[in-house]
């Protein structure tokens, strides 16, 4: 009977068979390196895939580092435009500011400026005129405000709050320069602009502080495309337009690729400063981007390929070691029993193995050192940028604190905490906690005004602090709330500032004008009451003398129930006609308000007494019948008024001229005077643009 024949395999088990046979035949040592190789294999896969991922890794650690250095050198630009605002907004609430005295406001500045270093003080009117520059040489006429501050100053005035220009040639200086300007309101009304001007210069010295590496591009520029300042310059200066790559890409936060100014393609990353209209940029060239990766990944090939060369060398040294002995064994030798001396020792193996492991450590100790030393660069730099915040607040005498709308809870510096009376670190954080050490009369207006700010986004409200020697500080609040995406979970950042001195310097003043007030109504009414005891009491002169006192005073009284910021026209014009008519239907007034200015005010009030002096004496107000009508209009550089009698007897001219007549020639101009049997009629205008101040209206609304 025949043997049954094998079943045709399929293509793989013949694979499989052609395998079996070929290892068959393979020696010892061939099956060694063959499962060396096999080993092997996966080994190259795998340092391949770690070279790749090392490439991957080193492109994301140099944008990442690009990015966190950008977002640095945006803190730090924020951290100095933070201490010039603080300088600015402390110096903008002078009372000698307020009060437009100049000469006291200036030493004051200079001191300041002392303190800023390199900054000096500049005070302009709304319509950009210079009124003080700290810089500028005594008796040195100063000029307009160029158009870059002018822009920021008017943006300042507009939205109420600090801006930072762009930079400029300072007209003084002669330099690059940027300011912040911090808008003063006076009555509501913009009053002043003070701008602190700073060198571009000093953010040069800013950048070359980050110790960035010698190849990175770092550049500051403003809203204008403009750089403020760039390392390495290279061809660069500042105030050169930058790159139109840079340009066009500047509002975009993160990486960016185009083109430097020096023609260079650059991997670049903006930051934005929160305070100003800047971008700051940290880039690469690429070509030094690719160089760094292709170092890296070089570095790492090199080390891979030595690695594996070794690792063949090391499997077939093992392999012939393993082998030797065996065909030994299998060839009878002539010397029984000798072994050859380069048979492996273990002691070499485990010699080599501990080699290796002390320069894995020593590679690892050098990593972990170059780590370290990072590490306290930072937190040198994070300290040091600290250091002059915290130096700011305190000349500032301002603290700073952050709320938190997920936990209600608020976290206060130590200068905050200092403001309010406590020991640092004593605030438990809390809303009620807060409230409760606010005057109890401001606590109402207080919670209104924060509620108020979560609404609005803004905070600017201003209360009283009971402190435990029992004195009372001002305390003023500016905050702005800040919203995470979708409006979940705000977060409010501010400042309380201690406005005590200007509070104390308002009262003072007020004080001040109350009581000189008072004594010149008092050394009037003495004037009036020796007149009285030392004339003749039935004297014409005497009894003219005394109602022009009582004229004067009832200016006074005018000027100071408006604060001294003028005198309302129809009110005056009735207090000086009021003593002669024997009837409040005999004077008829017609005309806008207007609000008179303290310099025209006592001229137009003795001219109108004396008018109506005369009426009562020859002309309308000597009968009940007679009727004063008073008119005026405000023309574009005069004030015309009319005054016009009917119902007395004819107006006839004075055959001499009285003191009446000789007060309207030299106070009035345009006089024009009609002698008729109806009555007089006189018109005159009063110079009016040079005098009249631009809060007029305002003011006198108020006061109404």
């Amino acid at each position: 009977m025949r043997a049954q024949e094998p079943m045709p395999m399929g293509s793989l088990g013949g694979v499989l068979v052609t395998l079996q046979r070929s290892y068959g035949v393979l020696s010892i040592k061939g099956r060694l390196l063959l499962l060396a190789g096999i080993l092997f294999l996966p080994c190259v896969g795998l340092i391949a895939y770690v070279i790749i991922s090392m490439a991957q890794s080193a492109d994301a650690s140099i944008r990442r580092g690009l990015s966190y250095a950008a977002q640095t050198i945006s803190g730090a630009v924020d951290a100095e435009l933070r201490r010039y605002i603080a300088l600015a907004e402390v110096l903008a609430k002078s009372p000698d500011l307020a009060a437009d005295d100049l000469d006291q406001f200036e030493s004051e500045a200079r001191r300041v400026g002392l303190v800023s270093g390199d900054a000096w003080i500049i005070v302009s009117d709304p319509s950009g005129r210079l009124l003080l520059n700290t810089l500028a040489a005594p008796g040195k006429p100063l000029g307009e405000r160029t158009p870059q501050g002018q822009r920021s100053q008017d943006l300042a005035f507009k939205l109420g709050r600090p801006q930072v220009s762009d930079i400029f040639t300072g007209p003084n200086s002669g330099e690059w320069v940027a300011t912040v300007d911090i808008p003063v309101f006076k009555d509501g009304m913009p009053f002043r602009c003070l701008s602190i001007a700073m060198p571009a210069a000093n953010y040069t010295r800013l950048l070359a502080q980050q110790q960035l590496p010698a190849d990175w591009l770092v550049g500051i520029m403003d809203g204008s495309g403009r750089y403020i300042s760039r390392i390495p310059k290279n061809a660069t200066s500042t105030g050169q337009p930058a790159s139109a790559g840079w340009r066009a890409s500047a509002k975009v936060a993160g990486i960016a690729e185009f083109p430097s100014i020096e023609g260079d393609r650059v991997i670049n990353a903006n930051a934005h400063p929160q305070l100003s209209d800047w971008t700051v940029g940290v880039g690469i060239k690429q070509g030094v981007f690719a160089q760094a990766i292709s170092s890296t990944v070089q570095t790492a090939t090199i080390a891979a390929t030595t690695i594996c060369a070794l690792a063949l060398l090391l499997a077939a040294g093992i392999g012939r070691s393993i082998a030797r002995p065996l065909d030994g064994i299998a060839v009878k030798s002539s010397t029984p029993g000798a072994a050859a001396p380069s048979d492996p020792p273990e002691v070499r193996a485990l010699n080599a193995r501990l080699a290796a492991a002390a320069r894995a450590q020593a590679e690892s100790a050098r990593i972990i050192q170059d780590n370290f030393r990072l590490l306290a660069k930072a937190r040198d730099d994070s300290s040091r940028t600290a250091e002059q915040l915290k130096l700011a607040a305190k000349y500032g005498r301002l603290g700073t604190f952050s709320w938190d709308g997920n936990s209600n809870t608020s976290q206060w510096s130590d200068e905050i905490e200092e403001l309010y009376g406590l020991q640092p670190g004593t605030f438990p954080g809390t809303y009620d906690a807060w409230l409760a050490l606010v005057h109890p009369e401001d606590q109402a207006r207080a919670d209104r005004d924060n509620k108020q700010a979560l609404i609005t986004g803004e905070l600017n409200s201003e209360w009283r602090v009971p402190l435990p020697d029992g004195s009372i500080r001002w305390i003023e609040a500016r905050a702005r709330l800040l919203r995470g995406e979708g409006g979940s979970d705000p977060q409010m950042i501010g400042v309380n500032i201690d406005v005590t001195a200007a509070k104390e310097a308002d009262r003072k003043r007020e004080l001040l004008v109350h009581e000189l007030a008072h004594r010149v109504k008092n050394s009037l009414a003495v004037v009036q009451s020796l007149a009285h005891q030392l004339l003749p009491r039935h004297d014409v002169k005497v009894r003219d003398f005394t109602s022009r006192l009582h004229a004067l005073a009832t200016v006074h009284t005018s000027l100071a129930e408006n604060d001294w910021q003028g005198a309302d026209l129809a009110s005056l014009v009735a207090s000086q006609v009021a003593p002669f008519a024997s009837a409040p239907d005999q004077l008829l007034l017609s005309g806008p308000d207007i609000l008179v200015p303290v310099e025209l005010t006592t001229q137009l009030a003795l001219v109108i007494h004396e008018m109506a002096c005369n009426a009562s004496k020859y002309g309308a107000l000597t009968t009940p019948s007679g009727r004063v009508e008073v008119s005026w209009s405000l023309r574009p550089d005069a004030l015309h008024v009319r005054w016009q009698e009917s119902g007395g007897p004819p107006a006839r001219e004075p055959p001499v001229v009285g003191f009446g007549s000789r007060l309207l020639t030299r106070t009035v101009r345009h006089l024009q005077r009609t002698f008729s049997e109806g009555g007089l009629i006189c018109q005159f205008e009063l110079p009016w643009l040079e005098t009249r101040s631009p809060g007029a209206d305002a003011t006198l609304s108020e006061a109404k």
